[in-house]
């Protein structure tokens, strides 16, 4: 199979270079910083290097959907596990993986419904987002047995995406809707919106808080660029490509990586510039790529 070009030269990594990425060896490496890791919707967790080039895929021991990811302070990765059945007595939790790459199955209790996104906070508590059901969000302190829910406000569904400000108190999230919503973990109350106005495309997915106070949020067919007041400074896309932008994560040098649902495309944009830097496709059917994580 030839590589193909896009309008923007950028390259994709064709196929075929997939069967490259074989399942992990337990013990045989580990994750490192600027390690790029891709969850897919049928369950499996893609691993790449930092340039692009495909290391291993994690295979899933829990049954469920791939989703929002994050790392623990220990590097231990953590995968959201959507339900996959009406009742959803499948799926409907989180596996953690070891640093080598290893399974240790599921973790966490007091799931609702959808666990989808997940972040942990700098004392290590963490906070997974319930995207059905209540729709609340989880917060879990190793001296408590069971979970702390926070009931937030929801747009269409409930916390679907979901990430900590600097404070360690703000939990900025979105609903499959046009905002980026907020609430007080530390207080306990719901924030006003932090958009000044609807997001252009309406669909509000993953979003990361950038050190300037702003937010980075993926929506539709475009991510966007809201600055510390919540408005919309600027916009990311890939012309000619149609898009429903899922994951989103940043390197920290002034890039970050985001996957295309769509066309299980992903890319790197420069965060100034909204240059695409690389990309390259999952090798996964067409509505694949879910969760976006880089490992720091």
């Amino acid at each position: 199979m030839s590589t193909q070009p896009t309008r923007l030269g950028v390259l994709l990594v064709p196929a075929l270079l997939t069967l490259l990425l074989v399942p992990v060896r337990a013990g045989h490496v580990s994750f490192e910083s600027g390690d790029l890791f891709v969850s897919l919707e049928s369950g499996p967790v893609q691993w790449w290097l930092p340039d692009g080039t495909p290391r291993a895929v994690l295979v899933p021991t829990v049954p469920g959907t791939g989703e929002g990811m994050a790392f623990d302070l220990s590097g231990n990765l953590y995968v959201a596990r959507w339900c996959v059945d009406s009742m959803c007595s499948t799926g409907n939790t989180v596996e953690m993986y070891g640093a080598m790459g290893q399974s240790y199955g599921s973790v966490g209790r007091g799931f609702n419904c959808n666990p989808h996104a997940i972040v942990f906070d700098a004392l290590g508590n963490g906070y997974v987002g319930q995207g059905g059901c209540r729709g609340s969000i989880l917060k879990f302190v190793s001296s408590q047995t069971d979970p702390i829910e926070f009931m937030v406000a929801p747009d269409n569904l409930g916390a679907f995406w979901i990430d900590l400000a600097p404070d360690g108190c703000t939990m900025f999230y979105t609903s499959f809707g046009p905002n980026v919503k907020r609430f007080d973990t530390c207080a306990g109350v719901q924030l006003a919106d932090f958009n000044a106005a609807p997001l252009p495309g309406g669909i509000a997915q993953d979003l990361r808080v950038l050190p300037d106070g702003g937010v980075l949020v993926s929506s539709g067919q475009v991510i966007a660029r809201l600055d510390a007041s919540g408005v919309l400074v600027q916009t990311y896309e890939v012309p000619g490509e149609g898009a429903l932008w899922a994951g989103v994560d940043l390197m920290g040098d002034g890039t970050f990586w985001a996957g295309n649902y769509f066309s299980s495309n992903v890319y790197k944009f420069d965060l100034a510039t909204g240059a695409v830097v690389f990309g390259f496709n999952t090798g996964t059917p067409p509505n694949s790529v879910v969760g976006i994580r880089v490992r720091k």
